[in-house]
């Protein structure tokens, strides 16, 4: 078959082909644990399903308008004044099927050929092979010690082919919640540098502790028209409403139209049943968000008790989202190589860092119950460490570990 060089140049979801050999495991009647599912497991908030509900009682399912429907974004808009402080106009925002499409109209509306996009490593997984998909070329800049970003090196890399940087706070991979005066210096600086700042908030409201999320327009007195602030979000991941596919842009109005066109001739908006399942969440939904926050609380709480216990093992604590992002190196220098490990002896999913950027880590997602948070950290522990017993009961199997592990002093 003939394919695309464009096609041919996207890596493949590091997790789906993780996840396929998970599958088989399941099949084969293994006890797998999945930590690297990107999605809180909590039911959607009953008023989503109610305006879901009432949308399709009324048999009217037909095409919306392509930037979104006028009523959820009003929504967005009370949403923004909320979190924000700021309130745009209904021409300043568009509403896609899921953030992941926002990103991808938004870089599909601003790049040339050969335009760079900086990448805060770590960073989403999907993030560089967007820009390739845009024909541009992603720059990844590694983090300090703290896995926060750091300006100055991203200023070195600045060039006349620089058009975007990408930030994610909270992070995924990591939970990093970036301080307020991390997130002031990049405003001023993509300001003063005529540079897109994209900013990727979908988990801004899951924040633990004394940790504070900030949004950049606080930082900036220039209107949401004349900033080179732009935000990403949307319900997937504090509402836990993933499958419903709905997020949103804010940004200024000649860029929303430029991702409306685009829009309009490939998915032609988001489905109008699942805006009005949106518009319940923004509207009626906060309570699931309070509940989903104690509960990945917990877990985290949980996990990172467990983290700590084992040897040599180094950990950021995560301020904000459900993962973690420890540093295996001690034991492994290939992440992906010890990701494989995981799931073929002890049949944990994991995500290797490498697909974030960053080699030695592995990101674990604590949204799974918490007896399988305890076992999950039993099996690693066998897995990898010379002092753990060399036996573990994994469902109803025994089994004994034939490889060598590592030994940390």
């Amino acid at each position: 078959m003939n394919i695309s060089n464009k096609a041919r140049q996207i890596s493949r979801s590091p997790t789906l082909a993780l996840n396929e050999k998970a599958q088989k495991l399941e099949r084969s009647g293994k006890s797998v644990i999945h930590l690297g599912i990107g999605e809180p497991l909590n039911d959607a908030p009953q008023s989503a399903v109610q305006y879901s509900q009432n949308k399709l009682d009324s048999r009217q399912i037909k095409y919306g308008p392509t930037a979104g429907l006028p009523s959820l974004k009003e929504n967005i808009q009370g949403y923004t004044k909320k979190f924000y402080g700021r309130t745009p106009a209904l021409d300043n925002i568009i509403v896609t099927a899921g953030a992941k499409q926002s990103l991808y109209n938004l870089l599909y509306s601003i790049l040339n050929p050969g335009d760079e996009v900086i990448l805060l490593a770590p960073y989403w997984v999907s993030y560089p092979e967007m820009v390739k998909l845009a024909d541009g070329i992603p720059i990844p800049i590694p983090p300090d010690d703290q896995l926060l970003p750091d300006l100055a090196t991203v200023s070195r890399a600045v060039n006349s082919r620089t058009k975007a940087v990408i930030l994610n706070s909270p992070n995924n991979p990591s939970g990093v919640v970036y301080p307020p005066e991390v997130i002031a210096a990049f405003v001023d600086y993509c300001e003063s540098q005529e540079l897109y700042l994209i900013m990727d908030d979908i988990y801004h409201q899951l924040v633990f502790n004394d940790q504070k999320w900030v949004p950049g327009y606080i930082f900036t007195s220039r209107s949401i028209e004349d900033s080179h602030i732009i935000v990403i979000n949307g319900i997937s991941k504090s509402y836990g409403m993933t499958g419903f596919r709905v997020g949103w842009t804010i940004g200024p109005e000649p860029l929303v139209q430029a991702m409306t066109k685009i829009q309009g001739h490939t998915t032609s908006g988001a489905s109008v049943l699942l805006q009005e399942g949106a518009r319940g969440a923004l509207e009626e939904g906060q309570k699931t968000v309070q509940e989903l926050n104690t509960f990945i609380r917990d877990n985290r709480s949980l996990m990172l008790s467990g983290l700590k216990e084992i040897p040599g093992l180094k950990l950021i604590e995560p301020g904000g989202t459900f993962y973690c992002f420890p540093d295996f190196s001690a034991y492994y220098q290939s992440s992906g190589e010890l990701a494989e490990l995981l799931l073929e002896k002890a049949f944990l999913v994991t995500v290797p860092g490498t697909a974030f950027g960053l080699e030695g880590h592995l990101r674990l997602s604590y949204t799974c119950s918490k007896d399988q948070i305890h076992e999950s950290l039993d099996r690693i522990r066998w897995a990898i460490d010379d002092s753990a017993p060399t036996s573990i009961v994994m469902g109803n199997e025994k089994h004994t570990c034939s490889w060598q592990r590592t030994s940390i002093r």
